[in-house]
């Protein structure tokens, strides 16, 4: 398959870093916000790590490594990273964590 047909496109190292970055100020910021509102520190770093991927997989996967021809998979991408988001936070917090 060539670059343009390919739901997931190739991940640059570009994609990677900027996606760290997300991912660690969203789990540095966000968790006080869900303790301020009496969720145990648990969930809150559950929702923190599931929100802050899934921004991060939604800007490198829509807007730093995708190419213009790719608008159609544009909903496709955003749902894909909504659910591996919290499906790989959930693992982490409650599985492994």
């Amino acid at each position: 398959m060539t670059n343009d047909t390919r739901l997931i496109p190739r991940v640059s190292f570009k994609g990677v870093f900027i996606f760290m970055i997300i991912l660690f100020i969203g789990t540095l910021f966000i968790p006080q916000f869900f303790l301020l509102l009496g969720l145990s520190l648990r969930l809150s770093y559950f929702l923190a790590a599931g929100i802050s991927a899934s921004i991060g997989l939604i800007f490198v996967l829509t807007k730093v490594d995708a190419t213009p021809g790719e608008k159609h998979f544009f909903k496709k991408r955003i749902i894909i990273s909504i659910i591996v988001g919290f499906v790989t936070s959930a693992l982490i917090t409650f599985v492994f964590g």
